[in-house]
């Protein structure tokens, strides 16, 4: 299928339910150049790339029909998993919607019926996207899309993520740590959050900016 057209597709229904394009627009963008580092861990390809640029545009979209607050992430594989694709496949579309859901709260679980009727493979693929966009979402925390760029290193137990910061990322290293679990677990590495030469770490006692 087209990647183009697929993309367009995406693009149209964020459009349309999105209130904040840039964010999510940033947080798809941080989320993609972490999976074009961490290329030689996961394994995967261009589609499952494209797959994640579609959760990452769409991750939110539930805001709008959340009027509790707190199931957005539920909202928002909900309607993508009932939009009507055309460029995507059903197989396809249910791996979107559950990276979506998975970019915040608990990470991928065979608890949850969605994930437990997916074959393995589909599996693995949602436990990696979505450690990805649990990370990029966390990255932009506040919002003001402070983390520009980071690109990753990888190391035998460790994943070092060089940020290229334009403010102080307080609230998104301490966010991207809590939400570090799935990537931890998937990578089998500790993440280490680093601008410049300076190692990041909000938890330190005697941390200081």
């Amino acid at each position: 299928m087209s990647e183009h057209l697929a993309r367009e597709e995406v693009r149209s229904l964020m459009r349309r339910l999105e209130n904040r394009p840039a964010h999510v627009e940033h947080v798809s963008n941080l989320a993609l150049q972490l999976f074009d580092g961490l290329t030689a861990l996961h394994g995967m390809g261009d589609r499952e790339r494209l797959l994640l640029e579609a959760a990452g545009h769409l991750h939110d979209v539930g805001h709008k029909f959340d009027n509790i607050g707190e199931g957005h992430h539920k909202e928002s594989a909900r309607i993508i998993r009932q939009h009507p694709w055309q460029h995507f496949t059903p197989r396809e579309a249910q791996i979107i919607a559950l990276v979506a859901r998975y970019h915040r709260k608990g990470g991928p679980a065979m608890k949850h019926e969605e994930f437990a009727a997916m074959p393995e493979p589909d599996r693995k693929i949602v436990e990696g996207l979505s450690a990805l966009l649990r990370l990029g979402d966390s990255l932009d925390r506040a919002h003001e899309q402070f983390v520009q760029r980071v690109t990753a290193e990888i190391l035998p137990g460790r994943i070092i993520l060089h940020m290229e910061t334009t403010g102080p990322v307080y609230r998104e290293v301490l966010a991207a740590r809590k939400k570090a679990d799935v990537a931890q677990a998937v990578f089998q590495r500790e993440l280490v959050f680093m601008v410049g030469e300076k190692v990041i770490d909000p938890n330190a006692p005697a941390w200081t900016w």
